[in-house]
Parts: structure tokens; sequence; C-alpha cells
């Protein structure tokens, strides 16, 4: 798979969003793909986790837990990725998630639906919910989008109104661990109650996993028994605590 010319076709402005046509380009190297946004050959070329956190999905050179979960263990209790957040997984969540990409979301959330069937399967799906001004602004919330199609695929209950985002929050990108914790407290809040219920967090990437322990949280004081994290991909946690 050519980088160079994945990430071409990746900027290439005239994709369709919402329709697939029989023998379209692919989305990363341009060739003829079928039914589909991605071409085989390149599908199998995109990177994914091989030995992961047992807790956090971090990638690590061994099998375990890693190190920060041993000395931080998050309110979650397992997560799982597609893919590893680097070139060209990186282009494409951001064409989904900026350009409003639609059949890119779509492609990805189903292999999310992939991956997340091999976990133990919970009762209901929930996502990170976007506060109003950020929904305004981005027109849709893509951890949603990719709930709906995942839960569709594996028929879970996706429960899309049951967290609210209460306040605001700075943008987490260039925050350090502990200073996207301080940014996300008290941000969101549950409209429902578990008894006790096996519940999954969908979202598009895992970073330091400060979001999903910050919901996690709220789950759990609400009766959820259990929290799971599904993501389409995870990062390297950035440097910093």
């Amino acid at each position: 798979m050519s980088n160079s010319g994945g990430l071409r076709s990746l900027q290439a402005p005239n994709f369709s969003a919402t329709i697939l046509f029989a023998g379209q380009d692919c989305a990363l190297c341009g060739a003829v793909s079928g039914d589909s946004v991605v071409c085989a050959q390149c599908e199998a070329a995109l990177p994914r986790p091989s030995t992961c956190c047992e807790w956090c999905a971090a990638a690590l050179a061994h099998a375990g837990i890693c190190g920060q979960c041993q000395r931080r263990p998050p309110a979650y209790d397992a997560a799982v990725a597609a893919f590893e957040y680097r070139f060209p997984v990186d282009r494409v969540i951001h064409r989904f998630k900026y350009s409003a990409d639609l059949a890119m979301g779509r492609w990805l959330a189903l292999r999310l639906a992939l991956r997340a069937s091999e976990a133990a399967r919970p009762e209901l799906l929930v996502a990170p919910p976007l506060s109003a001004a950020r929904l305004r602004e981005r027109g849709f919330n893509q951890a949603i989008e990719i709930a709906r199609t995942v839960g569709k695929r594996l028929g879970l209950r996706c429960a899309i109104a049951a967290l609210e985002k209460v306040r605001d929050t700075a943008p987490q990108p260039g925050l350090t661990r502990r200073e996207r914790r301080r940014n996300l407290r008290h941000a969101f809040r549950c409209r429902v109650r578990f008894s006790g219920e096996h519940v999954a967090i969908v979202d598009d990437v895992m970073t330091t996993g400060a979001t999903a322990d910050a919901i996690a949280t709220i789950l759990k004081a609400a009766g959820a028994g259990r929290v799971s994290v599904w993501a389409v991909a995870r990062t390297p946690d950035p440097a910093g605590d």
C-alpha cells in the first residue's frame, strides 16, 4: 500500500459520504474496491493491535497489565480496539470525523463490530456525548454513529440518550493524562439507572482513557456492574501523568 497514494486519496474532496457504488475506488490507494470503501489489500495492511494491556488496550511488548493501570486502575474493566491510531488509520478517522464522511464511518464501525464480537457481550452500548456547542459545530456525534452501526451489527441495544455532557470542556489534544482527568471532572451525567448490567462505551479514538474513565465512573455510580470500552483505534499514551 502506497502511503503517498493513500494520502492523496484521503484528501480527495469528491468522495460520496452516503452512497456506495459498485466498482468504486479504494479511499486509500485508489484501486477499484468493489462495494467497499477500502480494498482488501489495503485493509489487510492497516495497523492492528497485537500485544496489548489486558485492561486499557495500550500496546505492550509482552502480555499483561501496563504500568499505568497497575498504578492507577481505571474505572472501566476492559478495553478493545480494532486498529492502532497511526497512518493511515488516523487520516481515515479524521476524514469521517471532520468531513462527515458517513460511508467511511460505517466502514470503521463494522471493523470495530468484528473486533468487539470476540469480547464479552454487554447488555447495552453508550457513546460519549458532545456538548451542544460542539454538536452544532460538527453536525453529528461520530461516536453515536459508530455505536448505532455496531449495535445493529451485533444485535445490541444502543442507548443514545443515556449520557449527557453538562459542561463544556477544553479540547483534549495536547493535555497530559492528569490535565485530561481534571478537564473532564463533573463533565458528564447519566440519565438512567442500571441494575448490574454490563455496559460498553463506544468511541472513535482512545488516547489516555480519561474520557472512558470519567464515563465509567458515572455509569458504575448509576448501577452498572461492568463497563467495557470499544474503540475504533487506540493511540500510544502521550507523555506525562
